[in-house]
């Protein structure tokens, strides 16, 4: 239980840490564009022009606001929607696999009571008794 705690608590420190280093790098981009803003005399060119930002730099701001989002960046996005897998190159970094694996689903435990217990099957009722079925175990993370 505690070493689990302490894996999450690794977990959200290194997400904070990714989302502070993301954020600077955010600020570093807008504050590189707006360098041009300190001029006050600015004409109808440089509104139109020099002071937006460019393609590029959209393309890595709205790629930062997505990676501290969702922990993916815009060309994950697309290839999770094309795949139908969920896929993150910030979980590559960390070392796990780029595309999650779809769990597998556990099959259905069919438990019955008797005299003495409770008896689990893979399918229901297997003996054709008509007994009414049990939530056991009742977290279900057992298996047989």
């Amino acid at each position: 239980m505690k070493r689990l705690h302490k894996d999450q608590s690794r977990q959200g420190a290194k997400r904070i840490i990714r989302q502070r280093i993301l954020a600077g790098l955010f600020a570093t981009l807008l504050g590189a564009s707006v360098s041009g803003c300190s001029n006050l005399d600015s004409t109808a060119a440089d509104i139109s022009g020099t002071g937006a930002l460019t393609a590029s730099q959209w393309y890595i701001a709205l790629d930062v606001i997505s990676i501290i989002n969702s922990d993916k960046t815009l060309i994950d996005h697309v290839v999770s929607l094309s795949t139908g897998q969920d896929c993150s190159t910030i979980r590559k970094i960390d070392g796990k696999s780029y595309c999650k694996k779809d769990p597998v689903p556990e099959t259905p435990l069919y438990c019955y009571r008797t005299l003495a217990a409770v008896n689990c099957y893979r399918t229901p009722d297997p003996y054709n008794t008509g007994a009414q079925t049990v939530d056991w175990p009742p977290t279900r993370s057992r298996s047989l």
